[in-house]
């Protein structure tokens, strides 16, 4: 139960590097995608999990015993790119796995690499993308950039990054809409439960490994 009233919470805040024209809608569609996940049974080893034929097209997160340390100074994060998907390591042993959303082809690709997290803000609010909203706060247009003409009588609202992790220049990780492929500006998008345990897991310094 807390983990839903927590993924609730955040459906107020969300914002993400997407397209859809109402971000909160977006991510609505994504939470109950996961919530669906976890009531599916799912192998018991790391082995087990990531051998599975559907690995690359699953939801599920894999937790392991490691989950349970905290050493932000031995931990890091591997992305992967082929298979979108996100592994947290602590003291050198797996403890999570889990389905992540990279950026999209044409452009907005995530840089491969090896980063630190450089900034952590529970609550981020981007510069670069969002809506135009009026003095009401009510969407005028969805899927906007700042450095668009806003529409008359509105003006941008950059869209929130819940649990947003900085480790490239304007890319991160944060909560955000999973699809099975990438479809982001550029950012790592990750399952509200996953991203709120990266966040209390790593700090800046983290490793982050983009491949």
């Amino acid at each position: 139960m807390k983990k839903y009233l927590i993924m609730a919470g955040l459906a107020a805040l969300l914002g993400s590097c997407s397209h859809e024209a109402t971000p909160e809608d977006a991510y609505r569609r994504g939470a109950e995608l996961e919530a669906a996940s976890r009531n599916k049974k799912v192998a018991r080893t790391f082995e087990q999990f990531i051998s599975s034929p559907a690995y690359s097209e699953s939801r599920d997160m894999w937790r392991g015993a490691a989950i349970q340390d905290r050493n932000p100074r031995n931990s890091r994060v591997e992305i992967l790119l082929r298979e979108q998907r996100g592994r947290l390591y602590i003291n050198d042993r797996i403890a999570m796995d889990f389905p992540v959303c990279s950026g999209r082809v044409g452009g907005h690709e995530t840089p491969r690499g090896t980063f630190r997290i450089t900034e952590k803000k529970r609550e981020h609010r981007s510069t670069l993308y969002g809506s135009f909203v009026d003095a009401n706060n009510v969407v005028v247009k969805g899927d906007a950039k700042s450095w668009q003409k806003a529409p008359k009588g509105s003006h941008f609202k950059g869209a929130l990054m819940p649990y947003w992790m900085r480790f490239n220049g304007a890319v991160g990780m944060h909560v955000g809409s999973v699809y099975r492929s990438g479809a982001s500006h550029g950012c790592v998008r990750i399952p509200p439960e996953a991203c709120s345990i990266l966040f209390d897991k790593l700090d800046t310094g983290s490793k982050v490994i983009v491949k």
